[in-house]
């Protein structure tokens, strides 16, 4: 149980990120502040106050609801929860570690961990009727009917795979678009897409950067000019960065750094940066530091105005603002005593929403233990329309603006992060940062001091750290793993074994002739140094797997078909 002494405010508060707090703020601290250069009307440059001059009185913020985790029966179809309007303006898909790893379900790289992730869609052939394929098995039919049916009702799908295998996925559910006979242009959706934050948290990195980078800018640039309602990236994935121990001024520069490196490839490519700039949304994480959360989305906003300006030489008139979305902090959460996870949960998001997002997905609060269960995604949905309709916070703008001390802390935040930033690119941007592991140090160094301040207890965690002795509620939670994990005669799960029988049941009925010819076009596509995705769409529409499709990409790329020598290429296939 915490002391009466630890209860106590410590002499010098700090922020979660280490900035120091004064007892009280006023007119001395923000002298230099200036409303029209610094602050500005909503939906006006800088934009501190807010994407739109009517904010939450013109349109609410996009409610994140994350698709299916991995394959348990913990939470209700994403069909029953769309018609139930539990998912009602946008949906995640996930990927599992296959698609990580660019490989099909059946290597042996991934093969024990099927399902483990994210349910594991592989060609068309597993949406069966919807991309007009005789799929009997419809081993994957929770998953596949879900998302054909969030396509069909235009639903936002958001594809949250960093590490640049986005393009998979998000080149495959353009496939089943146009096999469904539903316009491109209609596909509303956004890719994480940032291969270098996965680089950067030294997570996943499975394929080598330069694949990863060339796949990345290829999504980006064909989806820029074909797909008008889908953001092919968000310019920087902040939120892995930041839950891997980083802090607000970090989390800003590292996003805007990844942005600059993406946005320069593009322009160099012939985009312009007035029609593609403001496309990438501002993906934040929603921490539990209430004012702070509040000060970094402001800060957001602002930097990527005077971005535009200064690097990019745009009119401030003509400078638009991209959507700043949130995903809540999920180290906020805690195995112990998890319904406090609610009140963490609460509390992020209206710091999120006091700051101005035009999305936020919330954590469900078994976060520590399962994916979200159905009861938990309810819980999350009341929380946003208590905050909506309830608390009043939405009925003027930016409400908090002119607080001496949100004020200031937002310049303080923005400060640091522009000194992070311009010492990134003094030292030749992020990549050449990767290179020299500069910036990997920096995230290692931040994730150790967060484990020292808990263990220190310099943060407190309420029922980690501290009051561990309040009464513990009775929660029904969902398993972790529900999955049968078979045994070493039988290692597979019924589930995985009928999964991996539907990939070699495709294997089979398809027409492995029209499958080649797809895929030596994709191969010539690549050898040529060209944009990979229109070919990559045909592959999907040829059923060709996923694992065949970046295998001849690889080798297009003068790279061998399996990065770890464990598969061979197809023998009827003549490329390489």
């Amino acid at each position: 149980m915490m002391t009466a002494e630890r209860r106590t405010i410590r002499s010098a508060p700090v922020t979660q990120s280490g900035i120091p707090i004064k007892v009280v703020y006023g007119p001395g601290d923000v002298r230099t502040l200036d409303y029209e250069r610094d602050l500005g009307e909503p939906g006006r440059f800088p934009f501190t106050r807010g994407t739109y001059p009517e904010q939450y009185r013109r349109r609410r913020w996009v409610s994140g609801v994350p698709g299916e985790g991995a394959m348990y029966s913990g939470q209700k179809p994403i069909t029953q929860l769309i018609e139930e309007g539990l998912i009602d303006s946008g949906i995640r898909k996930g990927a599992d570690y296959h698609v990580l790893a660019c490989v099909d379900p059946d290597h042996p790289l991934v093969k024990y961990d099927l399902g483990r992730g994210c349910p594991p869609l592989f060609a068309l052939w597993n949406f069966g009727d919807d991309a007009g394929r005789p799929n009997p098995r419809k081993a994957l039919r929770r998953t596949a009917e879900g998302y054909a049916l969030a396509v069909k009702r235009g639903l936002v799908l958001e594809f949250g795979h960093a590490n640049g295998s986005d393009i998979f996925h998000t080149t495959l559910f353009c496939a089943l678009c146009e096999e469904m006979g539903r316009p491109l242009a209609e596909f509303r959706g956004n890719s994480v897409n940032d291969p270098l934050a996965h680089y950067i948290i030294r997570c996943m990195a499975y394929q080598p950067l330069p694949l990863m980078w060339k796949l990345a800018l290829d999504w980006m640039e064909w989806a820029f000019g074909h797909l008008p309602k889908f953001r092919p990236t968000n310019g920087g994935c902040a939120y892995d960065m930041r839950e891997s121990g980083i802090d607000s001024c970090q989390e800003l520069a590292f996003r805007f750094a990844n942005y600059i490196e993406y946005m320069d490839e593009l322009c160099r490519r012939g985009l312009r940066i007035d029609e593609i700039g403001h496309r990438p949304a501002i993906a934040l994480c929603g921490e539990i530091d209430f004012f702070e959360t509040i000060a970094k989305l402001r800060a957001a906003r602002r930097m990527h105005a005077r971005i535009a300006v200064e690097r990019y030489g745009m009119d401030p008139k003509a400078v638009k603002c991209p959507p700043v979305n949130t995903n809540l902090a999920g180290t906020a959460m805690t195995k112990q005593q998890p319904i406090f996870n609610v009140v963490r949960s609460a509390i992020q998001a209206l710091a999120s929403v006091l700051g101005g997002v035009n999305g936020m997905e919330l954590k469900a609060y078994t976060e520590v233990m399962s994916s979200s269960p159905t009861a938990a995604l309810v819980i999350n949905r009341g929380i946003e329309a208590i905050i909506a309709e309830e608390t009043g916070v939405c009925q003027t703008v930016d409400p908090l603006a002119g607080s001496y001390y949100v004020e200031w802390l937002t310049h303080r935040v923005e400060d640091g992060a522009r000194k992070i930033l311009d010492e990134i690119l003094s030292k030749g941007g992020v990549r050449a940062c990767l290179e020299s592991g500069w910036i990997q140090g920096l995230v290692e160094e931040g994730a150790k001091r967060r484990q020292r301040e808990l263990e220190e207890g310099q943060r407190v965690l309420v029922g980690v750290n501290a009051y561990e002795s309040l009464v513990e509620p009775e929660i029904p939670l969902p398993l972790l793993d529900t999955l049968d994990r078979g045994s070493p005669e039988a290692p597979y799960s019924a589930l995985q074994r009928e999964i991996l029988a539907e990939l070699a049941e495709l294997r089979v009925r398809r027409d492995t002739v029209k499958t080649g010819r797809a895929l030596h076009e994709l191969y010539r596509v690549t050898r040529e140094g060209k944009n990979v995705v229109r070919a990559m769409i045909d592959a999907w529409k040829a059923d060709a797997t996923l694992g065949e499709i970046a295998g001849t990409i690889r080798m297009g790329l003068g790279l061998p078909w399996d990065e770890w020598g464990m598969v061979q290429k197809p023998e009827w296939l003549h490329v390489g």
